[in-house]
């Protein structure tokens, strides 16, 4: 079952830069109906093994419920072929983050949650402006802060606050917040060095 949730864990994170238009009928389909189906089993009250669990059912059991579809534009894969249910997972689980993501962003929270805790970090503040938001296989947020600086601040994972980006992203841009972020140390290959990033904790909305 993992090989089909990861692919949809990871994309919760930065499904928001993803075109809408990238999905097809069937996708949309299959977003559906997972959505409805996880729906039905209460998953506020789900742990993170059990949601992810059933969310892998209900995946399932959407492609099975239009199977000539899914064979049409997947071919005649296995479950069990990684490479091919990724790319489901992937195309699917982006879909579902505009379908249902009060149900997408439990599941996020809860993989974060289940993870051991990261040694702690140096954390601080910002109050500034949303300037924009940034990147395809990782996501910026920019924040103009009070002294007309912009600070770019990546997005790992959920953080409180991250409802909003994901459900109106081009809303958020112009409105003042709060961020609570930790430094952290990045390789970069082209520099051959670590450098200093700020990860985002939390956003609260001003205004």
């Amino acid at each position: 079952m993992k090989i089909i949730i990861l692919p949809i864990v990871l994309t919760v994170f930065a499904a928001f830069t993803l075109p809408l238009s990238a999905q097809g009928d069937l996708v949309d389909k299959l977003a559906v109906q997972t959505c409805e189906c996880i729906s039905k089993k209460g998953p506020k009250n789900l742990s993170a093994e059990e949601l992810q669990t059933q969310l892998g059912f209900c995946m399932l059991e959407a492609i099975g419920q239009n199977e000539a579809a899914f064979k049409k534009k997947y071919g005649d894969v296995s479950f069990t072929d990684q490479a091919a249910m990724t790319k489901v997972g992937e195309e699917v689980g982006t879909a579902m983050v505009y379908k249902c993501p009060d149900v997408m962003m439990k599941l996020a929270q809860t993989e974060i949650q289940s993870q051991p805790a990261a040694t702690a970090a140096a954390t601080g503040e910002i109050n500034g402006t949303v300037k924009a938001i940034e990147g395809s296989e990782l996501a910026q947020i920019v924040i103009t802060d009070e002294s007309g600086r912009a600070q770019k601040l990546v997005w790992f994972g959920y953080f409180e606050g991250s409802e909003r980006f994901i459900n109106e992203p081009r809303k958020t841009i112009g409105k003042k917040v709060k961020v609570e972020y930790r430094e952290i140390e990045a390789y970069s290959p082209q520099a051959r060095e670590y450098y200093a990033r700020k990860e985002v904790l939390s956003i609260t909305f001003l205004n």
